[in-house]
């Protein structure tokens, strides 16, 4: 057995020894007088943390700790917030609490729509009522003029509300059976083909935006590839953007070491791509480990989940000699970074889904998880891993193998 696969071997039996405890972590944060689970320790259950923690323990089996009891009350905390419409609404919400000016209640009712759809589905409960899609501003004309009427100023921001809506046509394709919205998916998907660079892989709009930016849309938009059977395009560009996008300290924040939402994007973005091709795969594997290592540090030991972020880079301030060993080609000569406390409050855009950096979350925690796995891609492929399960609906956790088997017969097209 080579050093490298023995290595990924204890990567992954290092991950099988955090599931059990991941698994407490979630239980830890269940409301048994509401029914539901909170986000972090101190916060009061919602539909969305709720949700969070069905999908966390569903990803490590952990559903299969829960007693039927104690599933009739989470489906009925769940089910709590469903409107007529078939929406959900958190009844704890008030716009004041949204701790971000670029979302907005329209978008947290998707959003929690979205995932309360995804949880239930976790849960083996009867499905909600499917959304009117005939009266649905966003598909009563057709779902290009919806795709087209957003600013795509903010791809990252803007492809929320796109994976929103094609999570739950494909809800209501499987949970409802309602066949003819796979033609809305399609046709969503052609467009979404026809705005990906092929010098980067990633979303291109008319806008220019970073390559972080980019790499966050493109990943909303992957899974409804896996579920149409659909190759993803230019995975060898992809993997070249992913890898480019890697911080010495293994992660994809930048200078923060920890950034739930980026990690698990560009990790899981080079899953997707690696498995359809060979491409400077050596390189993809050294970035998987380190990324995995960079991750273990996100743990937190004592309660047995896991923080946004613990440390970030602080650089020295740039005075003119930085300056002049930059302009010479010496930038090797300045001084390192320092490793710093991640100080502040770590939030999903909303003040019930907040906690502090480093503080364990119920978000950080499902994420951080799915993104270890990921990492250790090229063991389980091979040893038909049966220890965590990915989403079968396409959402965030859905990863299909199968695609990837595709792409391969595809990508000489590209």
């Amino acid at each position: 057995m080579s050093k490298t696969l023995n290595v990924s071997l204890d990567s992954l039996e290092k991950l099988i020894q955090l599931q059990d405890r991941s698994i407490s972590y979630f239980l830890s944060l269940w409301d048994e007088q509401s029914g539901g689970f909170r986000f972090a320790s101190h916060q009061s259950a919602t539909l969305m943390a709720t949700s969070y923690c069905v999908l966390g323990l569903e990803f490590t089996k952990g559903l299969e700790q829960l007693s039927d009891e104690r599933k009739d009350k989470i489906i009925s905390f769940l089910m709590s917030g469903v409107q007529p419409d078939g929406s959900f609404c958190d009844p704890l919400f008030r716009t004041e609490d949204i701790l971000s000016e670029e979302h907005d209640l329209a978008y947290f009712q998707e959003e929690t729509t979205t995932i309360c759809q995804q949880a239930l589905d976790a849960l083996s409960a009867p499905p909600p009522p499917p959304r009117d899609w005939l009266q649905d501003k966003r598909t009563a004309d057709g779902i290009i003029p919806y795709l087209e009427s957003l600013s795509w100023q903010n791809p990252w921001l803007d492809s929320n509300p796109v994976m929103f809506v094609l999570s739950q046509l494909c809800h209501d394709v499987e949970r409802h059976q309602k066949l003819e919205l796979l033609a809305i998916v399609d046709t969503a998907l052609d467009w979404l083909d026809a705005h990906q660079s092929p010098k980067t892989g990633l979303w291109e709009g008319s806008h220019p935006v970073s390559l972080t930016n980019a790499m966050a849309a493109t990943f909303h938009f992957t899974f409804y590839y896996g579920y149409r059977d659909r190759p993803i395009q230019y995975v060898e560009r992809i993997i070249d953007s992913c890898l480019s996008l890697q911080e010495q300290h293994g992660l994809f924040g930048g200078n923060a070491i920890g950034q739930t939402c980026l990690d698990y994007d560009a990790i899981d973005l080079l899953a997707k791509a690696s498995l359809a091709t060979d491409y400077r795969s050596e390189e993809v594997k050294k970035a998987m480990t380190k990324a995995y290592n960079a991750l273990l540090e996100l743990y937190n030991s004592a309660d047995g989940g896991f923080a946004n972020c613990k440390e970030f880079l602080s650089f020295p301030r740039e005075g003119r000699k930085a300056k002049l060993l930059k302009k010479l080609g010496l930038a090797q000569f300045l001084p390192s970074p320092t490793r710093m406390s991640s100080k502040g409050t770590y939030h999903v855009c909303w003040r019930l889904l907040s906690c502090e950096n480093a503080q364990s979350n119920a978000f950080s925690t499902w994420f951080r998880l799915i993104a270890l796995h990921l990492a250790t891609q090229q063991d389980w492929l091979n040893a038909n891993d049966k220890n965590f399960t990915f989403r079968r609906l396409p959402f965030l956790g859905y990863h299909n193998l199968e695609v990837g088997k595709l792409n391969q017969k595809l990508i000489a097209t590209y």
